[in-house]
């Protein structure tokens, strides 16, 4: 199972490195391997797969701190420093928005989905 070994190092350098030239030295493979690899459908499928898992561990892992986030901005809100407490209203007010446009996508996406195209 060597070439399955090579698959499986040559993924997890692909997920680590920005660069097929270091993923290459870090899992001692040639880039024309790596290279091979990725116009191989399967391996593509399952790289992607693992970097879009990458990426959904890394928002759920920021969605875990909006609280934190949150109670920081509403201190912020009321510094001492004038510039401060606008960025923190500029920032809060346009993460509200984008909550209410998302919201409002995603009920249409619902309505669309399910058959029902009128507005409430």
């Amino acid at each position: 199972m060597p070439k399955e070994t090579n698959r499986r190092k040559a993924l997890a350098a692909l997920l680590a490195h920005s660069s097929i030239r270091d993923a290459a030295k870090a899992c001692r493979l040639s880039e024309e391997t790596l290279y091979r690899f990725l116009r191989d459908a399967a391996f593509l499928k399952e790289y992607r797969d693992a970097g879009r898992k990458t990426v959904e561990n890394a928002i759920s892992r920021i969605q875990q701190t909006t609280s934190e986030a949150v109670v920081t901005l509403q201190r912020n809100l009321h510094c001492e420093s004038p510039a401060v407490g606008v960025r923190t209203a500029q920032i809060i007010l346009e993460t509200a928005i984008k909550g209410v446009e998302t919201l409002d996508i995603l009920e249409r996406l619902d309505r669309l989905e399910n058959g029902n195209s009128k507005t409430p």
